[in-house]
């Protein structure tokens, strides 16, 4: 519907401007250090999408999610800890 091109930076937008958000919400629940770790583990997929996945993503799409996925599911991991670390 939006073509490949559009596509791939909604994917890629959605992706960081949520877990950017969800950073935030930690340093607003004073979880700052799992805040500034989700936020170390935000650059590397930054990284990755745009090495791989912006630039072809149709030929990189596997390249991109072996690269990328697991700083994705370790931020997931860390943003459970510091919830559970603040009790919400």
């Amino acid at each position: 519907m939006f073509g490949i091109s559009t596509a791939a930076w909604i994917c890629v937008l959605m992706i960081d401007v949520f877990q950017a958000g969800v950073a935030a919400y930690l340093i607003n629940i004073h979880q700052n250090l799992y805040a500034v770790i989700l936020i170390l583990l935000i650059i590397p997929q930054i990284t990755f999408q745009d090495m791989y996945f912006l630039r072809n993503p149709l030929e990189n799409d596997v390249k991109y999610q072996a690269s990328a996925q697991p700083f994705l599911v370790f931020g997931m991991l860390v943003t459970a800890l510091a919830l559970g670390h603040a009790g919400v």
